[in-house]
Formats: C-alpha cells, structure tokens, sequence
C-alpha cells in the first residue's frame, strides 16, 4: 500500500490586485512586546515586562520608578521612551552604546529592525537601559521584606544600606 502526499499550496503573497498580502502572523517573527520581555530577561532579577494592547508595544519595568515603553516611533525606530524620576538617581551624561540614540521621549535604536533578530534587539536594548540608567544588580536589595514592600508601595526597590537608614 502506498501513501501519495499532496503538498499544500502556500497562500498567495500577492493578491489578484497585486497587493503583498502575506497569510497572519507571517510577516514578522516577534511582536516588540516580545522584544520588551526577552530584554527584561537579559537584564535579570528585578525586571519585568508587559505587552501594550496587541503586543505593539512593551512596558518594561525594573527596580526604578521609572517604566520604558518599547514602542516603534513615526519614523520607523525601536524606541525607549522613559520619563526621568529623580529618585531613579539615573546618569546626567549616560554614554550610550554605539547604535543608542537619544531622542525626545528617550532612546532609539538606529537602524534597528526585526531582521536583526530578537536575541540581538534585547541585547542592544538591555545595552541602552544599563546605560540610561547606570543599572548594576549589586547595588540594590531584591531579597529584604522592607525592599520587597518598598517596591510593592512606591515601584522601586531599595538600593542596599537603605532599608537600615529607614
């Protein structure tokens, strides 16, 4: 007995207008939420994100006040956007990576798009928000109580030595 197999026909790229119409969810790879939460995932421990309605952007929030929305600008670019705290104590002069640009709502990305691939997108965001705000994890306190409800309270958790002093 033999089994004849028939492939399947792709769905057209093009429509009988011309038109590039590409079968849902094949055109892009990942969603720039995706990209928020695989740059949380480079950051570790204290980093989180969230998808924005239908994945298009990404709210990624860490042991700062501060939230960086993952959005793609008017213009085409991968942006940061960030609104400084103070209390953040984040860099006056931060010294971006090569490819971090700092633009009105934040930082962008130059040049970069999905074709570079998610890994390489959260490397280079990862890059730009340890700069932006200076971020090591050896200098903050994910483990006491008082740093955990810290957090819970206010959205930021406290850097070490600073539970004692309240």
């Amino acid at each position: 007995m033999s089994t004849t197999t028939h492939a399947v026909p792709e769905a057209p790229l093009f429509d009988e207008h011309g038109n590039y119409t590409p079968a849902p969810g094949t055109e892009y790879p990942f969603s720039i939420s995706d990209t928020a939460r695989a740059t949380a995932q480079l950051l570790g421990r204290g980093w989180t994100a969230e998808s924005g309605y239908w994945g298009v952007t990404g709210a990624l929030t860490g042991p700062y006040t501060a939230e960086f929305e993952f959005v793609v600008d008017y213009q085409g670019d991968l942006t940061l956007a960030y609104t400084l705290c103070v209390a953040d104590g984040f860099p006056d002069s931060p010294e971006l990576p090569e490819g971090a640009k700092e633009c009105g709502d934040g930082v962008y990305l130059e040049l970069a798009c999905a074709a570079d691939g998610l890994d390489r997108l959260a490397e280079r965001s990862a890059a730009a928000i340890r700069a932006v705000t200076g971020y090591d994890p050896d200098h903050f306190d994910f483990k006491s109580s008082a740093s955990r409800q810290h957090y819970i309270d206010t959205g930021r958790y406290l850097r070490k030595g600073e539970a004692e002093k309240a």
